[in-house]
Formats: C-alpha cells, structure tokens, sequence
C-alpha cells in the first residue's frame, strides 16, 4: 500500500489534512508544490487552484469545509486502483439506521447512523467520495414505515432503490448489529421500486416510540399517539413531539 501526500502551500489546509489522515491512521507524506510527486503515491491533496494548475490526474482538490469528504476520496483511491462499476448501499431500517456500501461485491465500509431524516443524505456523501458508474440502494423491509420513508425520499430524487427481504438477513445477527444487517442486506436482490410509497405506521410502531419518548425524556413523559404518528411519518423529530407535548424539553431536563 502507498501513501498519501498532503501538496499544498496553504498552511491551515495542510495542518488539518495531516491531522485528519493521522486520525485515520492512514500512511501519508508532506510535499511541497514544487516537489514531484513520488511513484508511491497514490493520491496527493492541495488546493483547487493547486491541482486545477498540476494537471495532475493524481491530485484531489480540498476545501476547509470539506476535508474529511476529500479525505475519504483519497482513502477510497489508496486501497482500490480501479473505478469501482456497481456501489451498492444496503440500509437496514430503524430509529438508528444501519448502512453498509460494496463495491463490485467487495465490502467498503458500514456505518450506524443517529437518525432517520439524514439517511439518504449520508448515503450520498458517502458515494461522491467514492468512484463508481452505478448506485443502487437497498433497503430492508423489517421496520415498513422507516423503510417506506427511506425509500420515497430516494424515489423523489430519482435514485435507483430496491426493497429486499428482511427476513432474510436476520440470522446470525445480533438484535443490534443494524450495520452487519445492512450489509447483508446490501448483498440481497430486492424488488426495485419507481412509485412513492404509503406511509401507515402500525399500532405497534406508535406504541415504541411512546416508549421511546418515555426513555428519552428521563421518564416525565409520554407523548400521546398522536405525536407518536406524526414522529413514525417523519414530521415531527421525537425531541419536537416531546416539547409540544410538555413545553421547553431542554429547560425541562435542564432542571431535573
């Protein structure tokens, strides 16, 4: 395996690329502009105006906003030479969604994400860092409301999006290993679909996020039912539904 180069005469883009990469525990070297770059290279980082002047089909543009998306980028060119043709996401639904991505049918990496709305969104910062001609995302049909939410937001963008069998993916995984769910899940054939889908959350689904709402708010209260639907179809966050329901629920938990 080579190395990374950080390229660049800016020293506040340099100094939090180097960090960055020695964060990640990946090889890396510091060149300056003017340095040729060595055969073991694999990728080198500098500014726009820097690589867009290099010509160098080796070098990766980075702006300070934007350093951990274009570390990734030059991670995912130092362990695979070659354009990756099919990058497929698998998601395994859930209040916490799981997500896994192979490429070609090797395993790339696999993520437990914080929240529902930020999914697909994930799912594309994650593939822009990675090169590929075709995305497919997967997603499982185990929690049917969250999945049909996924689903519809990547039908809305014009995504390719499959609903794969869940039941399918569940043995020998832990209850909780959402990210090992999902990979199995990235894995599976699905049924693409092309239309949005409805949105009917199950008694059994308001049910838990009542519980949930109980939990999160250190036990003083439970939303009613009807909070708990419009959590389940994404129009209120749970920290929303709780704050209608009680007033403040941060000055609330603040004075506990």
């Amino acid at each position: 395996m080579g190395y990374i180069a950080v390229r660049t005469s800016d020293f506040r883009l340099a100094y939090r690329l180097l960090l960055e990469l020695k964060n990640r525990r990946i090889r890396c070297i510091q060149i300056l502009p003017s340095d040729p770059v060595p055969s073991n290279v694999a990728a080198w980082m500098g500014s726009p105006s820097e690589v867009l002047m290099s010509g160098d089909p080796l070098g990766i543009a980075v702006t300070l906003d934007a350093v951990g998306h274009s570390v990734e980028q030059a991670i995912h060119r130092l362990r695979y030479s070659r354009p990756i043709r099919s990058l497929t996401f698998g998601v395994d639904p859930g209040p916490r969604p799981g997500i896994a991505w192979v490429g070609d049918g090797m395993t790339l990496g696999k993520a437990q994400l914080e929240g529902v709305d930020d999914t697909v969104d994930s799912i594309m910062r994650i593939s822009r860092a990675i090169e590929h001609e075709l995305l497919i995302i997967r997603v499982g049909n185990g929690s049917k409301t969250i999945a049909n939410r996924i689903i519809n937001t990547c039908v809305v963008r014009g995504l390719t999006v499959q609903m794969v069998n869940e039941a399918r993916t569940s043995i020998g995984v832990p209850r909780h290993a959402h990210s090992s769910a999902a990979l199995r899940i990235a894995h599976l054939s699905g049924d693409t679909i092309n239309e949005k889908q409805k949105v009917r959350p199950t008694n059994g689904e308001i049910r838990d996020i009542q519980r949930r709402s109980r939990r999160h708010s250190l036990g003083r209260t439970t939303i009613p039912s009807t909070l708990a639907r419009a959590v389940a179809m994404g129009r209120l966050t749970l920290d929303d539904a709780i704050r209608h329901h009680i007033g403040d629920f941060n000055d609330s938990i603040g004075n506990i």
